[in-house]
């Protein structure tokens, strides 16, 4: 286990345990670092070499072998700031102080990741080491839950389970864990690849026999054999199920033009264009993007005319992402919202976004430090939503989540847990342009889904639109960066199941961080 519970061994013992190195070497102080966090970027989209990520801790653990804390921290911060780096750095096309500002701060996380790991000690004991796996695992997701909450909302994005989103047998048992269980699991089956390849490093460099089975790696495969096929056995189970049809309009308008005024007769006829192409196919519900409309619907007569036109040409529903006002409140205050149209062309319901992204629509601490605003180049700020809206269409139920939302575990359970058929999700990824942000916002997205059993419908301006079913396969799929639209089968059950994850949340986390909890205190009341 790791120095927390275990006493470290003797220092003959682990004279004889150690590599022999120089601690100051080029390889233990810069490649291993960058090594982990190449290979960690390597499993994430675009690359989206998912194997990758079983064995990207591997060289960082070698790195911190014997690492007093600072150095520890400085060689995990570096495998952050190379991960980070390559994983987000799409952000610069919306600010590039923000986005310097962004890798530096969430390199952090890697870096106290470095100082917790460098505790922990390989000894010869297989019992002793998968102890010490577990507990590691442990602190890896108290450190993701933290990265995904802590400072201005979070940044839930690329946890280390994320790398497994095509891996869709392996990830069923998200359903009782969320991402942060397959995020722990990929992180245990790192340590016991490099207890097991630190065994065979010492035993071949003291020419002992390789006499001596390494348990860790088996514990870890039988593991791996055990989760799929319990994930097959999932994917397996039917359930009676009836289908809507859905039209999903994708409108590829670039930023730059969204918001322009002489832009905006090409956005509408564009929209009506894209729906009417759809209505021969007789759609139950029509879906459009995150501020579709380029004016607030409620308050621009054009578009609402538009809207709630083409609900009644259509006989049908129509949900649409716009921007909200209350003209009545002083100051007038906006949000980032979604609206229901009935096939009569009357408003049903509305949704005001609930976790905004900071930088991008709102300036965090903007009203005590102005200068915040200099890292973004929005003007105007929307405010948060605080209701958790379920809209209702032909018989069935379901939320819709903006944006980001989609990859906040937490706040997506809430709507699941006020009785939904399905979720949808409203998108506009044009501010990162031809980058491979919307192909992550999808891979981050699948694990909602599993986790909550419930199909996943996105509606983007030019990410990814597509429809995720209740296992995490993408079904349906529009071709990103394009104007197109697709009319689609959504199979939703007559009864459908809910999963222990969306009743009970992140009890897995709270496990893990009584674990970590009680190795750092373990650990600290027997340092020196």
């Amino acid at each position: 286990m790791g120095a927390a519970f275990l006493p470290r061994p003797e220092p003959t013992f682990a004279t004889r345990m150690s590599l022999p190195r120089n601690p100051r070497g080029v390889l233990s102080r810069w490649l291993f670092p960058i090594a982990t966090g190449v290979l960690m970027a390597l499993a994430l989209l675009p690359f989206n070499f998912g194997q990758a990520a079983w064995l990207a801790l591997v060289p960082l653990l070698f790195a911190l072998e014997d690492c007093r804390w600072g150095e520890a921290f400085r060689r995990g911060y570096v495998a952050g700031l190379v991960f980070f780096g390559m994983t987000v750095w799409w952000t610069v096309h919306v600010t590039l102080p923000g986005m310097v500002a962004l890798i530096a701060f969430l390199a952090l996380y890697f870096g106290l990741a470095g100082v917790l790991f460098s505790r922990i000690t390989a000894v010869d004991s297989a019992w002793r080491n998968l102890a010490a796996a577990i507990v590691a695992s442990a602190e890896w997701v108290t450190l993701e839950w933290a990265r995904g909450h802590l400072l201005f909302g979070g940044f839930p994005w690329n946890y280390l389970g994320a790398t497994q989103h095509q891996a869709v047998p392996l990830i069923q048992f998200a359903s009782v864990t969320g991402v942060y269980g397959v995020s722990a699991f990929v992180c245990f089956v790192n340590f016991a690849f490099f207890f097991t390849v630190r065994r065979f490093v010492r035993q071949i460099r003291d020419k002992i026999p390789l006499r001596r089975l390494s348990y860790e790696f088996y514990v870890a495969m039988a593991l791996v054999s055990v989760v799929l096929l319990q994930g097959m056995r999932e994917i397996r189970r039917g359930e009676p199920q009836r289908t809507l049809r859905l039209a999903l309009v994708q409108g590829n308008i670039p930023q730059t033009l969204k918001f322009d005024p002489a832009e905006r007769p090409m956005i509408l006829e564009r929209y009506r264009t894209l729906t009417k192409e759809t209505l021969p196919d007789k759609p139950d519900l029509i879906i459009w993007p995150e501020t579709a409309t380029p004016d607030a619907l409620r308050y621009d007569p054009e578009s609402f005319a538009l809207v709630t036109n083409l609900a009644a040409t259509a006989h049908a529903y129509l949900l649409t992402g716009t921007v909200d006002l209350t003209p009545d409140s002083s100051p007038p205050e906006a949000f980032n919202a979604a609206i229901l149209v009935r096939p009569d062309g009357a408003l049903v319901n509305i949704y005001h976004k609930i976790h905004l992204v900071p930088f991008g629509e709102y300036v965090p601490l903007r009203k005590i430090l102005p200068f915040m605003k200099w890292l973004t180049p929005i003007q105007d700020s929307f405010e948060r939503g605080r209701e958790h809206t379920i809209f209702e269409a032909g018989g069935v139920r379901f939320g819709a989540v903006i944006c980001f939302e989609d990859t906040v575990p937490e706040l997506y359970r809430q709507f699941v847990r006020r009785g939904v058929d399905f979720m949808v999700n409203l998108t506009n990824d044009a501010w990162f342009k031809e980058s491979p942000a919307a192909e992550m916002h999808l891979a981050n997205a699948v694990f909602r889904a599993v986790e909550t059993r419930r199909p996943l419908v996105r509606a983007t301006n030019n990410g990814v639109t597509c429809v995720v079913d209740e296992f995490g396969f993408v079904r349906t799929r529009l071709e990103p960066f394009g104007a197109r639209s697709v009319v689609c089968e959504l199979p939703v059950s007559d009864h459908p199941q809910s999963t222990f994850y969306t009743e009970h949340g992140d009890v897995f986390v709270a496990l893990c961080v009584v674990i970590s909890g009680a190795a750092a205190l373990g650990w600290w009341k027997r340092r020196p």
